[in-house]
């Protein structure tokens, strides 16, 4: 397969675009039907980066290919999960307010270990080494199957979220979102639905931190700054936290423009790029998600077509 026609910009911010998408969906189970508020999105995920690098890296494996790698891969999912369980254990009796807090500590605590821990992750040095599990003989070639590899990955999830919406599992989710007091009243498991959901789609997002690390080759701390929260609730919030599509639209309204228009077509100067384009994009993604919760709370999108959802549940 060609890739020439593949610039590596734009094969990173395609990546980039997919992978907010896959983090706003898992994002929308956990705020938009759930009701999880996760402020630590790059938590999960940058845990599931760090130890997929960290095994993948310092382990001298007894296997050959692609053993290292697949059980790198798992582990860092693993790990992102196991840590959703305990903050989730840990904020699963508190409010909005607590869930905000305990979340956004654990991305801190995260982002502290991966610059502290220098023998395991290099520090702010940052670790390298994280390649592609085959070799096709050309870099842009190995780039754009790893751009599709992650494509499947988030197709797959988008079908798995819309099968969600149309099931009993998603009527309970949505009926803990909408009034977790009423659910539990008529004898649901909300405590522990809500515990399952949160860990689930923490372990999804570390996967998807992992995915990122191969593709970056080399890991530092700047990796995980508030930026990826910032662009996937934004980006969530854009295209309409209750609808599945919300997501993908958001995703390619609010990342699309900032890491392909802005980063690859728009001619500004060289510095611009190093120095002031990171600052100026969390500033105006900060500005939009508050103009977008002041003037339109329920994004492009909307709120849920419930009517359509339970004639197609019910088969009407």
């Amino acid at each position: 397969m060609n890739f020439d026609w593949l610039s590596a910009y734009l094969i990173f911010g395609l990546f980039t675009v997919v992978m907010v998408i896959g983090l706003a969906l898992l994002l929308h189970l956990q705020m938009g039907l759930v009701g999880i508020p996760n402020f630590g999105i790059v938590g999960f995920w940058g845990l599931g980066m760090y130890v997929f690098g960290v095994m993948l890296v310092k382990i001298d494996w007894p296997w050959a290919a692609p053993w290292p790698f697949l059980l790198s891969l798992v582990a860092g999912t693993v790990a992102a999960g196991v840590g959703g369980l305990v903050v989730g254990r840990a904020i699963a009796h508190t409010g909005t307010d607590g869930v905000l807090v305990g979340t956004l500590g654990f991305a801190t605590i995260i982002a502290l270990l991966a610059t502290t821990e220098r023998d395991l992750t290099g520090g702010a040095y940052g670790m390298g080494g994280l390649e592609f599990p085959y070799d096709t003989g050309s870099i842009k070639a190995d780039e754009g199957l790893w751009l599709g590899l992650v494509i499947v990955v988030v197709a797959v999830l988008l079908w798995y979220v819309s099968r969600v919406h149309r099931s009993p599992y998603g009527r309970l989710l949505i009926a803990i979102g909408s009034n977790e007091l009423l659910a539990r009243s008529l004898g649901k498991p909300t405590a522990r639905t809500k515990l399952v959901m949160f860990a689930v789609g923490s372990a999804a997002m570390g996967f998807l931190g992992a995915l990122y690390g191969v593709i970056v080759h080399f890991l530092t701390p700047l990796e995980l700054g508030i930026g990826i929260t910032l662009a996937t609730m934004v980006s969530l919030v854009v295209g309409g936290s209750a609808r599945v599509w919300g997501a993908v639209v958001g995703a390619i309204l609010v990342e699309g423009f900032f890491d392909i228009v802005v980063q690859i077509y728009l001619p500004l100067p060289a510095s611009w790029y190093q120095q002031a384009m990171p600052v100026v994009r969390e500033i105006v993604l900060g500005a939009t998600l508050m103009i977008v919760l002041l003037f339109r709370p329920l994004g492009v999108l909307g709120d849920m077509r419930r009517d359509r959802l339970m004639r197609s549940m019910h088969g009407g």
